[in-house]
């Protein structure tokens, strides 16, 4: 039982790799990685606490640097000071899944870094846990790395980006993952992406600042996410699959599953892979949407959709979270029930990684 009466569990930490990590890449590797940390270094330039090292406003520029992101013990430190039970980390989204475009690159780097988060939890693996970053390049190999993550590692989810370059996500190549992820019965989440180096970018080609493609391609990319998992049928094809998506806010999701309703109503021939609302596949208990505290939306977006689907996350510790008082900040609503915010930062999240 926790500080709050009942378990917080943060659906979307992140940090969770160990210091420097890459230099347990295989050593053919290594100057591929080196060349990679250099254009990050510049892809990234304008990213707070990235390149960006001074800003008028409230972005947390030396968040990265906390010592919770790569130490376990800090990071229990800092979940205890938040008042944060147990925690799913996330690592960092900068195009790991196709590294650079070499498939066996990108196999090696995802399974390095999967290796070394896997040592970070092994710390305290009841409050501390991970989902895999895979190597979307390949599917069966994605697929292979999620599985030898979830029974050797015990992790409990994988994160995809809201599109893999130029395939959206219901492309039938991908099936093998979906099925892999139904099969052991962990969450896919959908976290970011769209910015990744390498990507194949939606909208955000015409934008130069961080702040325009920041602000655009998260919500904009898990729409799309949306429309692919419902519309595209993967949720009527792995009828067990759960699925979050994470880090865009909520207050568009119920405008979205009312116009992906009404053009379903208006031509559902055009959607042969489902038989029923793009809403319906959605309210079925196995989609998750994820929440910052201080969202003026939540209580519409549960009144309008109920309180089951919406997670907490703490966003810890980049550049744009609410840290230490992530949790605070919801426990004191007055514009939520006490069974939503139970629901928001335990129950709904619990279910998603199937933690019961």
């Amino acid at each position: 039982m926790g500080r709050y009466g009942y378990e917080v569990i943060d659906a979307d930490g992140h940090g969770g790799d160990l210091p420097n990590w890459w230099e347990r890449l295989p050593s053919q590797y290594r100057d591929k990685w080196e060349e990679r940390r250099e254009r990050l270094r510049k892809h990234f330039a304008n990213l707070p606490g990235v390149g960006v090292r001074n800003t008028r406003g409230t972005a947390k520029i030396d968040s990265l640097e906390r010592a919770g992101m790569t130490d376990p013990k800090a990071r229990l430190e800092d979940m205890d000071l938040e008042g944060i039970d147990r925690t799913v980390m996330f690592p960092g989204g900068a195009g790991e899944e196709w590294a650079g475009l070499d498939r066996d690159f990108a196999i090696a780097v995802c399974r390095t870094l999967n290796d070394a988060r896997a040592e970070f939890i092994k710390y305290n693996p009841h409050r501390l846990m991970s989902v895999a970053k895979l190597p979307m390049i390949d599917p069966e190999a994605a697929a292979e790395e999620l599985r030898r993550c979830v029974t050797q590692h015990g992790m409990v989810g994988m994160v995809t980006p809201q599109h893999i370059r130029e395939k959206n996500l219901d492309h039938p190549s991908f099936y093998p993952i979906w099925a892999e992820a139904e099969r052991l019965g962990v969450a896919v989440c959908v976290h970011g992406g769209g910015q990744a180096l390498d990507q194949i970018p939606i909208g955000i080609d015409r934008f130069s600042t961080r702040l325009e493609t920041h602000a655009f391609t998260h919500p904009v990319g898990q729409m799309l996410a949306v429309m692919n998992f419902t519309v595209g049928g993967i949720l009527h094809k792995f009828p067990k699959l759960r699925v979050a998506f994470l880090e865009a806010n909520v207050g568009w999701l119920p405008f979205w599953l009312e116009r992906l309703d009404e053009h379903w109503e208006l031509t559902p021939e055009q959607a042969p892979l489902i038989d029923r609302k793009p809403s319906e596949y959605f309210l079925s208990g196995r989609c998750f949407i994820g929440c910052d505290p201080d969202e003026s939306t939540i209580p519409a977006v549960t009144n309008a959709l109920g309180e089951d689907i919406i997670v907490y996350a703490s966003d810890y510790c980049h550049w744009d979270c609410r840290f230490p008082d992530t949790v605070k900040i919801i426990v004191e609503r007055n514009d939520l029930s006490r069974s939503a915010k139970e629901k928001i930062l335990s129950k709904n999240p619990a279910r998603l990684y199937n933690l019961n």
